[in-house]
């Protein structure tokens, strides 16, 4: 009579193997859910940076003509000014400037982490920083480009149009 079933050894092998197999996929989750944290932290950041640039764009869109008032849009080193008309308030002084804490918009942190704003203008052709001893273009700028530095070392950038 012939016996039927495995041997010791065969179920020992195939224990072995579902053993391994079960740590390889506990690792492979365990990978998952620490990327899924770091997915969720950027793409809350992405989510503040881009809320930053729709309010610096807003700002800008709404700013008063240079005609209108000498100094509607003020850049400097350390940041901007900008004058615009809000429907109940009338007339708002906008000022953007980096604090220990981020980029602010008048007393509002509007991106925690900030560490610099750099702004330069285009006109004439080419794009000139804002301060800087040489020459100045002659004619209003045609856009700004806004680049946002973060204190872990990303840089957003994004040019609008004036």
């Amino acid at each position: 009579m012939k016996a039927r079933g495995f041997t010791l050894v065969e179920l020992l092998v195939t224990i072995a193997l579902m053993g391994l197999m079960g740590v390889i996929c506990w690792r492979g989750l365990d990978y998952v859910i620490a990327q899924r944290g770091e997915v969720e932290r950027e793409s809350l950041e992405i989510a503040r940076v881009l809320r930053t640039f729709a309010q610096v764009e807003r700002d800008l869109a709404e700013r008063l003509p240079d005609t209108a008032a000498a100094n509607a849009l003020a850049l400097t080193p350390s940041g901007m000014e900008v004058v615009r008309h809000a429907p109940q308030a009338g007339l708002l002084r906008v000022v953007y400037r980096v604090e220990p804490q981020g980029l602010m918009r008048n007393d509002v942190l509007l991106l925690p982490g900030a560490s610099a704003i750099k702004l330069r203008v285009h006109a004439g052709g080419f794009w000139a920083v804002p301060g800087e001893p040489r020459v100045q273009p002659p004619v209003p700028p045609a856009a700004i480009e806004v680049a946002l530095e973060h204190a872990r070392g990303e840089r957003y950038v994004k040019v609008l149009p004036l």
